[in-house]
């Protein structure tokens, strides 16, 4: 029985000495290993680094227990994460107008000053119909006009009175989340920048430095892309648009939105009148206009007619005929 306790005993030592041996062996090769670890390139150093930089920028930060108040008898939680101010809302507002007027250059350099006095300025103009060839067309004019946006509504009033409006359509445009969006885009890339600004000063091959200028020079285009775009947006959002179409009228057309029976039998019969009356003026233009060449194309048709009655009465046929006519006469 004392020789089988003392076989055991010897077993049980036995297995403690060789775990531990192995214990060493692994502690011996991770020790080994980490001079490897150390000697790694740029790659794996500095880019660990700088995504363990931007994880711990991105992540949010943790949020502390619920703590309970003395004295309020009520229970209150704080948060670690700040509240973020919302962005104002960006609209892009357009309107169009569609207008007529006898006064066509009075109401283009009203239109001008008007926008000039509430700080707005004309985009784009075009003016077509008052050329020599068009010189009887009535002329029309587009203009595009930019407006600070809390004094759309005053232009749009004032605009309104200067010539009569046939059509007007508005709308707004809401980019809210899109600017949100290219916004929060140009800050990862600033962090991103300043990042990488730190890094070039750290680095010491030309491998490194290499790396570290391409990228950088990437996200500064981006941030010029999207540093334009932002300011394209605050440009429509400050600014409105206007797009106005004027066209001269000989006869400005109230716009009525209902008419009784005799009301509008007397539109009718005066618009009526008016087509007459202009069918005819048209025409006396037109007449006393071409009045030269109505004259020439005359004296050239008297100028044939006698031509063919000459060369008809040369013929045998007709000078027999005629012969015998005038003895008739003769004898009567």
């Amino acid at each position: 029985m004392k020789k089988d306790m003392r076989r055991i005993a010897l077993l049980a030592a036995a297995v403690l000495i060789l775990s531990g041996c192995g214990s060493n062996d692994k502690s011996a090769e991770a020790s080994s290993s980490a001079p490897a670890m150390d000697d790694a390139g740029y790659s794996t150093e500095y880019y660990s680094e700088s995504a363990m930089d931007f994880e711990a920028a991105e992540a949010p930060a943790e949020e502390p227990a619920y703590t309970t108040e003395e004295g309020g008898g009520g229970v209150s939680s704080t948060s670690g994460i700040d509240s973020v101010a919302p962005t104002a809302q960006k609209l892009i507002k357009t309107v169009s107008m569609n207008m007529e007027t006898k006064e066509f250059d009075s109401l283009l350099e009203n239109i001008r000053s008007k926008a000039e006095e509430l700080g707005g300025y004309i985009e784009s103009s075009d003016i077509s119909g008052s050329s020599y060839y068009s010189m009887y067309e009535s002329r029309r004019g587009w203009m595009t006009i930019r407006i600070p946006s809390d004094k759309l509504d005053g232009f749009v009033t004032v605009v309104s009175e200067l010539g009569n409006v046939t059509g007007k359509s508005e709308s707004i445009e809401d980019i809210t989340l899109e600017y949100v969006d290219v916004e929060s885009h140009k800050k990862a890339l600033e962090t991103e920048q300043t990042r990488l600004l730190e890094l070039l000063e750290q680095a010491e091959s030309m491998e490194d430095i290499l790396t570290i200028e391409s990228r950088l020079s990437q996200v500064r285009y981006e941030l010029q892309a999207y540093g334009s775009k932002l300011r394209i947006f605050d440009n429509q959002v400050s600014y409105s648009t206007v797009d106005i179409d004027i066209r001269e009228v000989e006869r400005v057309m109230p716009v009525v939105e209902k008419l009784t029976f005799f009301e509008e039998i007397s539109y009718r019969l005066t618009d009526n009148f008016y087509d007459i009356g202009q069918g005819l003026r048209s025409f006396a233009i037109w007449f006393i206009s071409s009045l030269p060449y109505l004259v020439i194309w005359a004296l050239v048709i008297v100028l044939l007619v006698r031509l063919v009655r000459k060369l008809i009465w040369k013929k045998p046929f007709f000078r027999k005929k005629k012969k015998e006519q005038m003895k008739e006469d003769h004898f009567e």
